[in-house]
């Protein structure tokens, strides 16, 4: 698997044999400015962009009348 780009929900994924990382806060990657990997499975270097997002789920209270019960 060679490609110019990956994308992942579980963290870093290695565009050159597709080795997939397990990233269990993405806000480390932000937060520490890591903004490259060494693949362990390959011995490449490659770049890492953070994206991040946040939305929010919200009730009613009326819904929510008795479920606290």
């Amino acid at each position: 698997m060679v490609c110019e780009e990956t994308y992942s929900n579980e963290g870093p994924q290695c565009p050159y044999c597709g080795n997939q990382f397990t990233a269990d806060e993405g806000y480390f990657y932000d937060e520490q400015n890591f903004t490259e990997q060494l693949c362990h499975a390959c011995q490449k270097v490659f770049d890492v962009e953070v994206f991040i997002s946040t939305s929010w789920t919200c009730t009613s209270r009326k819904a929510l009348e008795g479920k606290h019960d």
